[in-house]
């Protein structure tokens, strides 16, 4: 598992003051890396526990953080691209969106068409960890939605 994570730690590139966005549905399994990359940035992460949809519904100021992880929230969402253009608002020009979804929620191909959708960029699915797929998207300044 300690690979796993190290690979993993990889989706993030060094940023001065990183600042991140974690909503986390009780998905523990990448708290401490998050904590790594936070410590090795001298940066800020943002903890959202997820309870409901409305737990995801956050008042972020337009372009906040670098990257915003969702940890095993969107399946509990009934309005999943809502939530996602939340996200794609609180996102820095270029900055990045990591998605952890249950494999045996089966909706892998739904989760990439709504992030494409929605207006990021090289939407992408990792299968890295046993029982999560690992979504990434950029967001591209001036490409679709701008914001």
């Amino acid at each position: 598992m300690k690979k796993k994570l190290s690979l993993f730690k990889e989706l993030f590139t060094d940023y001065p003051n990183i600042a991140i966005l974690h909503i986390n549905n009780s998905l523990e399994l990448i708290n401490n890396t998050l904590e790594e990359i936070k410590v090795q940035n001298n940066g800020n992460i943002k903890y959202i526990p997820f309870i409901d949809e409305n737990s995801a519904k956050l008042k972020a100021t337009a372009r906040e953080f670098e990257y915003v992880v969702l940890g095993d929230i969107l399946s509990y969402c009934s309005n999943q691209e809502m939530i996602l253009k939340l996200m794609y608002k609180a996102l820095e020009n270029s900055g990045n969106i990591i998605i952890l979804e249950k494999i045996s929620n089966d909706n892998k191909y739904e989760i990439l068409e709504l992030l494409e959708n929605i207006g990021f960029q090289a939407p992408n699915c990792i299968e890295l960890f046993d029982d999560f797929h690992i979504f990434t998207a950029k967001k591209m300044h001036h490409w679709d939605n701008g914001l």
